[in-house]
């Protein structure tokens, strides 16, 4: 066991070592630095006692270590690890040293982009750059590493993928989606097809146009991905349209601040309205992670329950609500193609808005098979096959 995950790095050259008080500062060749806890670098070694040899999982916690642990002296070995001295033995296997692959530690100073060696910054597109996105070829990418590598750093930088010429049965969708990772069940079960019903529990099972909306919105946490695979379509009408709510929103940003902070700011009602469940979350339009940054946007018109507050903010927020989504179905930003038998969206659910235009009831066979999962899977999976390119 050479570094405590199951990851394989190419070995760095170091070029210096300094020790201070808190920890260790790494520079290497290429002018990086890295920097490094004492207490967190004890605890990641791969120590007998420290690191489990078959699970990679940590033994110890902080509360073994003293309040005064610290680095004693580090050293570069010939092999290209780094060797460092501890002030405090913690396990009953504890020789006082601990070494480092330089590669492992090298990693933990680097942004996504550089750990993973590829372009992963997120990038937006309006109908007219859609077809730019590459198409992933279906007849291959069941078996294909590289084909299928690629179909995953696109949808993380695009929020979509479309893919072309899959085999057509029923099972296809969960052999792909299982490449990727474990499928979320829902209320509608683990996959369910999407085909027009007598009794109908939502639109989606009508001939009814969709328009660009997020699956599931009323839930705490809106499914990060999603999966819809044709089977058949045959109908007159029926077109698949697709919306980056990332541009829309930057739109706003960059246009008109002010509605951008309102869908920013101000929670809207969603909730179900089935007649076997009711789920209900009050959540904004957008939503930012921790470092400010757009991460989510969250829309769905029919599953909206009656605005609460004073008159004037209600007024405010509608009004917002109904440029945001004037917007969402402007040409501009709003794409429609029919999705053919064999072809399959994998799409950001959290970012990509999709629908489709109404249908001919009696017109043809529209049998649309779908799932969900979570973004966790998605990069799970690059980090998984990224292994083999290092």
């Amino acid at each position: 066991m050479r570094t405590p995950d199951f990851a394989t790095y190419p070995l760095r050259v170091i070029k210096d070592l300094k020790v201070h008080p808190l920890g260790l500062e790494v520079h290497y060749d290429d002018n990086r630095k890295s920097f490094h806890l004492a207490a967190d670098l004890r605890e990641h070694s791969v120590d007998i006692g420290t690191t489990h040899p078959i699970t990679r999982e940590t033994l110890i916690s902080p509360l073994d270590l003293p309040e005064e642990f610290s680095i004693k002296k580090a050293n570069i070995l010939e092999n290209g690890y780094v060797s460092v001295t501890w002030s405090h033995s913690i396990t009953l296997e504890d020789k006082g040293s601990s070494d480092f692959h330089s590669g492992w530690l090298y990693q933990t100073a680097l942004s996504d982009d550089i750990e993973f060696g590829v372009n992963l910054e997120s990038q937006t597109w309006n109908a007219e750059s859609f077809n730019n996105i590459p198409k992933c070829d279906g007849s291959v990418i069941l078996d294909d590493d590289e084909e299928f590598l690629n179909f995953l750093i696109h949808l993380i930088r695009y929020g979509i993928v479309v893919i072309r010429g899959l085999p057509i049965g029923k099972k296809i969708l969960e052999e792909f989606a299982s490449k990727i990772g474990t499928i979320r069940s829902s209320n509608f079960g683990r996959i369910f097809d999407v085909k027009t019903r007598k009794d109908p529990d939502s639109n989606a099972y009508t001939n009814e146009e969709l328009l660009v909306h997020n699956d599931l919105s009323t839930r705490e946490y809106v499914p990060g991905m999603q999966l819809l695979y044709c089977i058949e379509n045959e109908t007159d009408g029926g077109l698949s349209t697709l919306t980056d709510g990332f541009a829309v929103a930057e739109s706003f940003k960059q246009k008109q601040p002010e509605i951008y902070k309102i869908l920013s700011d101000n929670p809207v009602n969603f909730a179900s309205k089935g007649e076997l469940s009711d789920y209900r979350i009050k959540a904004p339009l957008f939503q930012h992670n921790e470092t400010g940054d757009l991460s989510e946007v969250r829309w769905t018109c029919w599953l909206r329950s009656p605005l609460r507050g004073k008159l004037e903010e209600m007024d405010k927020l509608y009004r917002a609500q109904k440029d945001f989504y004037r917007l969402a179905n402007d040409p501009k930003y709003k794409v429609e193609f029919k999705l053919m038998p064999g072809d399959m969206m994998c799409m950001d659910n959290r970012r990509v808005l999709h629908g489709r235009t109404g249908f001919t009831e009696n017109s043809g066979a529209r049998w649309i098979r779908g799932c969900y999962m979570e973004r966790d899977e998605l990069w799970s999976a690059l980090r998984v096959a990224l292994r083999t390119q290092h």
